[in-house]
């Protein structure tokens, strides 16, 4: 055993079980069309119940399974890629008190435990990214803490707007005519996701190890906004607030698929990619479908879960190499590494009968189906072709022959803890897009009615996406020439600029304004003459006087002086 490191089979095994209680709970559910809701009241004061809420219904105990499985996979998984950490037992408990705090959020109906389950998730998030100490880890932290804390803020404002309904229970809100509380929420969701204007923090998060990004990235912390939102579905249809939900979760969409396709860095292809498809969950939930939005979030957590533990065994047999660049031969050093990297990232792209086809195909049919403008309709199609884009120069850069590495034998293949963590949720991969699909789409509201080319236009996306990368890469080296390839990619790579003004911009002015105040006042006159530097001048210039005054010449002719006074005045007198 490595280590000592037998406390991740307690908890993986642990946390196997409970998915299993809670997939009993979820086809209970299902079965008896039953939910179950307690509430603990904490204070009553003035007509006000302070309370403790708990439910238990299809939805909640789906979300609890999954989160539970994938939690159990990356413990399991965390033996191979923490071996060789020293601080292992202070990882596991950050680890634990994170699920801890997405499942006490994902089962709470009330704002005010709801709020205990969202802190929690911020505060274990900091110190997870950070578990890494040094400069790049600790300013990614900073960046996340201080963009999610806004989302706390709306949490706390809309909770004391609610406080004239008497309660906190998401009940409250249906009849509630003003748009501040409703406003507030979405706001707090779109900081939890990392939606437009608050999308720097997702990838300057992959400073946190593998295992964490695994978990962050596909049932927890990013996916906490998505299930906010679509228990307040209902009220945010009715607001009306849905209208801007949609443009911000279609441009976030655009500019995730961009910048995958320009980024370097393994993982941030990976975190991009999951911000793409935050977007698309947003995206259909502005319209009203959160059983569907639920649905990609699902098969979105297990695919995406076993895409970045298969990236961090790349990472890990590399020697820590991040660089697309470096990565080449897989198919033949890690046949079955590869076979699994490429399966996942074919579920991410929407290959047909692999999860993402089931919610991913339903989900633009949905949109396409809907009569929002021609513009939308166009960023929608040209953003899930940018997914095929990045997808296909994942899976080239992994089967590419040539190699830039300094072996061609760097890779092995997966280890036999990496093959027990990762099977499951390769088959859940594969196959919970199907099994959802029993449960999710009969209970939509209306069907899909569409002709024969919006039928079949994400598969002409696709298809011509996929033909353009490879078009694209035969002719990138005459492309790169350019100088205004060179400078759009700057751009592009940088998220439209987005980490800049989420971070240096916002500390230009401070910086500025206290570098002035350093040199005016710490530095100028007013350290000269001011405080104690001003009774030190004031000590000189008398000490000065005194000096010049001890002095013959001066001396004399004081004395003179005086002497003259003295005779003038007694002539006077």
């Amino acid at each position: 055993m490595m280590k000592g490191h037998k406390i991740y089979i307690y908890f993986f095994v642990s946390l196997l079980g409970g998915s299993l209680l809670w997939l009993i709970g979820f086809l209970w559910s299902v079965y008896l069309d039953m939910s179950i809701f307690i509430e603990w009241e904490l204070y009553f004061y003035n007509g006000s119940l302070m309370s403790v809420s708990l439910i238990i219904d299809w939805m909640s105990c789906l979300f609890m399974f999954t989160v539970c499985l994938i939690s159990s996979a990356i413990s399991l998984y965390s033996m191979y890629y923490m071996a060789e950490e020293d601080n292992f037992i202070r990882f596991f408990f950050l680890l634990f008190f994170f699920m801890c705090s997405m499942g006490f959020l994902i089962v709470s109906p009330n704002l005010i435990s709801l709020l205990l389950g969202w802190d929690g998730l911020g505060l274990t998030s900091y110190a997870l990214i950070i578990f890494y100490q040094s400069d790049s880890s600790g300013s990614a932290g900073m960046l996340t803490i201080l963009s999610n804390r806004i989302g706390d803020v709306a949490i706390l404002i809309s909770i004391g707007l609610l406080l004239v309904k008497g309660g906190w229970n998401f009940i409250y809100l249906e009849d509630m005519g003003g748009k501040i509380a409703v406003a507030a929420i979405m706001l707090a969701g779109l900081t939890k996701s990392a939606q437009i204007p608050f999308s720097a923090w997702l990838p300057a998060a992959m400073a946190a190890p593998t295992p964490v990004s695994a978990l962050v990235h596909s049932s927890t912390l990013v996916t906490a906004g998505v299930y906010l939102l679509i228990r307040f579905s209902e009220v945010l249809m009715s607001s009306g607030m849905n209208i801007y939900l949609f443009y911000i979760s279609v441009m976030t969409m655009f500019m995730a698929g961009l910048s995958a396709n320009y980024e370097m860095d393994l993982k941030k292809v990976i975190a991009l990619s999951t911000l793409s498809q935050l977007g698309l969950m947003m995206m259909i939930l502005s319209g009203g479908y959160s059983e569907l939005a639920f649905f990609h979030l699902i098969s979105h957590a297990m695919f995406k879960s076993t895409l970045f533990m298969c990236s961090g065994c790349i990472i890990h047999e590399g020697g820590g190499k991040q660089d697309m660049r470096m990565i080449s031969g897989l198919g033949v050093s890690s046949p079955l590494l590869s076979v699994v990297l490429n399966a996942v990232n074919m579920a991410l792209c929407g290959v047909p009968f692999l999860a993402g086809f089931y919610s991913k195909d339903l989900i633009l049919e949905v949109m396409f189906s809907d009569p929002g403008g021609l513009g939308g309709t166009i960023i929608i199609a040209l953003a899930t072709g940018l997914t095929v884009s990045y997808s296909l120069r994942l899976l080239y850069s992994s089967l590419e022959s040539s190699s830039v590495s300094g072996s061609v034998s760097g890779w092995g293949d997966i280890n036999m803890v990496v093959i027990v963590s990762v099977s499951g949720l390769f088959f859940s991969s594969v196959t919970s897009g199907m099994m959802m699909s029993w449960f999710v789409v009969p209970s939509l509201d209306s069907s899909v009615v569409l002709g024969f080319s919006m039928k079949y236009m994400v598969f002409i996306i696709m298809f011509m996406f996929s033909v353009f990368f490879f078009e694209a890469k035969s002719s990138v080296n005459s492309l790169v020439k350019l100088n205004y390839i060179k400078s759009s990619s700057i751009s592009l790579s940088q998220m439209w600029f987005m980490p800049t003004l989420s971070g240096s911009m916002m500390s230009w002015y401070p910086l500025g304004f206290g570098g002035d105040s350093f040199k005016n006042m710490d530095e100028g006159w007013v350290e000269y003459y001011g405080s104690n530097s001003g009774h030190k001048v004031f000590m000189e210039v008398s000490g000065f006087i005194q000096s010049g005054q001890k002095s013959v010449v001066v001396s004399s002719y004081l004395i003179g002086v005086y002497i003259m006074v003295g005779i003038f005045l007694f002539g006077v007198c």
